[in-house]
């Protein structure tokens, strides 16, 4: 069974520490200089109990540092004693069961000390020892030790608390006649905290690198025919700083969504894809089947883009299409909706129904989504990095509009010009190609090249390096 590397296996240990350290201490205690020279006496420190230390004593004094009770802890008794994971975002510990939390435990130490010589000389012989065993534990509070784990041993360091239990005359005197032996001067002292080792909790789950929330939500009483909430979409571009042998795909989730001619996007709502049904005997003409487009600057042309819906796959498992989702696909082409793709811009949508074979008229509120200009970055494994000719970055793609179109590296802004660009400047060739050159004196370094058009911004798709 593999262990936890936290607490002890064997309180023995624990014990152990405890008379070892008074054998360290005692020939250099400091009440052998108050006394006369020879006073050091014959002495036997160990962990019985006082009867067993008694039975074949072989003379000199006993000094007994006996485990004789266990209580929990209660400070401690659900305490995760071993570090999370690093890293740049480390989980936090996670619930475990209990078999595999380290029982926090406090550890009661009775010491006593008894004299075989003759009084009274056996009376200061075992106050003498006593007072020895005060000394040394209140100028060791802390004890501290190196566990050995595993085979060959691996160590962990684990520290105890020691400190003097306060116990009545009671308390005491009860345990003494609990014994076979007659009443000695005691101390009672509290060893804590001392963790049992418990296995080692199984292996945290990877973290997570995205999720996905799917709902069915209840469409409100006021929009019964049908709503929409917000668009989403994602992009995927290749770490520019990953290997060529073994490049590294990162995705990026906009919400609104912000997508490029080509690019399926989601709109978000409830009761859509309701109706359009005429196949049985009473038709249902539906109300939010269909798709409608608001383009700027003041919305209030509207184009149908029902064509953008992509179709569902007919399987009850496989529905793309769903009363709480539409998906849609941008045309890849550039020309007006619903065959191509609008200019960059801020754009709403919304869904409904129209006139005609339906005889309804119906629209839901509106959500807004973006268009962005398509910035074409080499096919995997190819790295997303731009190589200059004659010093000439060239930008490919499609929706770059000629004064409407802003270029910068990071946060190093480029200037437009009408011809072929110089050093920081770029040039709006055509509509689907842009040239610039970086700025004279720009530091060294890797920097993303930012396009926006119509104040909309590309997703991330290419770099150069300086």
């Amino acid at each position: 069974m593999t262990l936890a590397p936290v607490g002890v296996l064997d309180l023995s240990l624990v014990t152990g520490l405890l008379t070892k350290t008074i054998s360290n201490y005692w020939d250099t205690a400091p009440l052998w200089a108050t006394l006369t020279p020879g006073s050091n006496f014959t002495h036997t420190i160990s962990g019985m109990t006082p009867d067993e230390a008694r039975q074949g004593a072989g003379g000199g004094c006993q000094v007994t540092v006996s485990l004789i009770h266990i209580e929990p802890n209660k400070f401690n008794r659900n305490f995760v004693a071993w570090s999370a994971p690093s890293g740049p975002n480390p989980p936090s510990p996670r619930a475990q069961l209990i078999p595999a939390l380290p029982l926090a435990l406090d550890l009661f130490y009775f010491v006593t000390a008894w004299s075989d010589v003759s009084p009274p000389a056996c009376a200061i012989q075992e106050q003498q020892a006593i007072s020895i065993v005060l000394n040394c534990f209140h100028q060791n509070p802390i004890i501290r030790t190196n566990v050995p784990f595993a085979s060959p041993p691996e160590y962990t360091s684990e520290e105890f608390s020691l400190s003097m239990e306060i116990e009545s005359v009671d308390s005491i005197s009860r345990f003494w006649q609990a014994t076979t032996m007659p009443f000695r001067l005691s101390v009672m002292y509290r060893v804590a905290v001392v963790f049992l080792t418990p296995p080692a909790p199984p292996a945290l789950a990877k973290q997570v690198s995205r999720f996905t929330l799917a709902v069915d939500p209840y469409p409100p009483s006021f929009a019964a025919n049908g709503s929409v909430f917000g668009t989403s979409s994602t992009a995927t571009f290749i770490d520019p700083k990953s290997s060529p042998g073994s490049p590294q795909d990162i995705n990026v989730d906009y919400s609104p969504a912000i997508v490029t001619p080509g690019q399926r996007f989601f709109l978000y709502g409830t009761a859509l894809n309701q109706g359009n049904d005429y196949s049985g005997p009473t038709p249902n003409p539906g109300t939010s089947y269909r798709v409608y487009l608001r383009s700027p600057p003041d919305y209030k042309i509207e184009q149908e883009i029902t064509e953008w819906k992509i179709a569902d796959s007919g399987s009850p498992g496989g529905a793309i299409q769903t009363s709480a989702r539409m998906v849609l696909e941008v045309p890849a082409t550039d020309g007006s909706p619903p065959l191509g793709s609008p200019p960059p811009g801020v754009y709403s949508i919304a869904a409904g129904s129209d006139s005609g074979p339906d005889a309804i008229t119906f629209r839901t509120n509106t959500t807004p989504f973006s268009i962005a200009a398509l910035v074409h970055a080499p096919d995997s494994p190819a790295l997303p990095i731009l190589v200059p000719m004659a010093g000439t970055y060239t930008v490919a793609g499609m929706g770059f509009i000629a004064g409407a179109t802003a270029v910068m590296l990071e946060t190093v802004p480029l200037t437009p010009v009408a011809g072929p660009p110089g050093g920081g400047e770029f040039n709006v060739v055509d509509i689907g190609t842009i040239t610039f050159q970086a700025p004279a004196g720009l530091p060294a370094g890797m920097y993303g090249v930012r396009i926006r058009v119509n104040q909309v911004e590309s997703p991330p798709a290419l770099w150069i390096q300086i």
